[in-house]
């Protein structure tokens, strides 16, 4: 296929689709040669969203569909639809300095039954993530806990908010951000249990506290809290965060701790921290820390 050149001359070739990061970790930016593609119109973006959210894969027309009208559409959603791709490409053709037919062939794709943005791997902040969250897991099942912390802390500075945070999402991407956002958690919770296990619970603390803060009603944040401030020697500020946790979770659900949560309260006021250094391991963990 020839090179589709813009109007000063400039060719796109595969250098444009391979310059072009991707980031949906926090605030949507789609950047290529240090340009932003990144519509204003709210449409648009969530259109951009949920290519980008699939990048490099396609995204199914019904799909978008959905996420821009529900489970309704209305009977123009497929001239709408084509509309919104063609205002993204002569966006993006705009930024680049191209022809929007260069960004159609390059970057921005039709393919039978739906669309595909082309994007850097390496610059797609989604993808490093999940790379390096699959080599974390791996040292953390071979029991490398050493080797798995920094993996686990690369793929989580990458995040810089909440996925999509500047999105007015639809069903489609509101439950893709909710799964990615619940994934970054989890992986939080991985990363300071292998930190309380390595015996360095100052790391952990203070991200620990505001993680508490942030989910009030989390017992395993909560847990880990209290094992990071009792390895700390903060005992006394350890037993406080489990009696105001079990205030807040009587007053507003009706319920006790969990007996996993009184174990661990029992194991801080006997002063054990070789059992209770273990809380939020999983079997993968607790092999290599016994």
């Amino acid at each position: 296929m020839a090179l589709v050149h813009g109007p000063s001359g400039h060719d796109i070739g595969e250098s444009a689709c391979m310059d072009t990061a991707v980031n949906v970790l926090g605030d949507l930016t789609v950047l290529s040669a240090q340009r932003n593609m990144t519509p204003s119109a709210p449409k648009q973006r969530q259109v951009l969203a949920l290519l980008s959210a699939r990048a490099n894969r396609l995204t199914l027309t019904e799909d978008l569909y959905r996420e821009l009208w529900g489970s309704r559409p209305p009977r123009t959603a497929a001239a709408t639809l084509h509309t919104y791709i063609g205002q993204l490409r002569r966006s993006m053709a705009k930024a680049l300095d191209v022809a929007p037919r260069a960004v159609s062939e390059r970057l921005l794709r039709t393919q039978p039954g739906g669309y595909v943005l082309r994007a850097d791997p390496g610059r797609y902040d989604y993808a490093q993530y999940q790379r390096l969250l699959d080599k974390a897991d791996e040292a953390r099942r071979t029991r490398q806990a050493e080797k798995a912390v920094p993996h686990y802390r690369a793929a989580l500075d990458l995040w810089r908010g909440p996925a999509l945070a500047d999105i007015s999402c639809g069903p489609v991407l509101r439950v893709w951000a909710e799964r990615a956002n619940e994934s970054r958690l989890n992986s939080t919770e991985k990363l300071i249990a292998l930190e309380l296990q390595l015996g360095n619970p100052l790391e952990v603390l203070s991200e620990l506290r505001e993680l508490a803060a942030r989910h009030p009603l989390h017992e395993n944040l909560h847990g880990q809290l209290m094992v990071a401030l009792s390895l700390a020697g903060r005992r006394n500020e350890a037993l406080e965060t489990y009696h105001s946790l079990r205030k807040r979770i009587v007053r507003e659900l009706g319920l006790e701790p969990s007996a996993r949560l009184t174990l661990l309260l029992q194991d801080i006021i006997k002063s054990r921290p070789h059992v209770h250094a273990l809380w939020g391991l999983d079997s993968h963990d607790m092999q290599y820390s016994a």
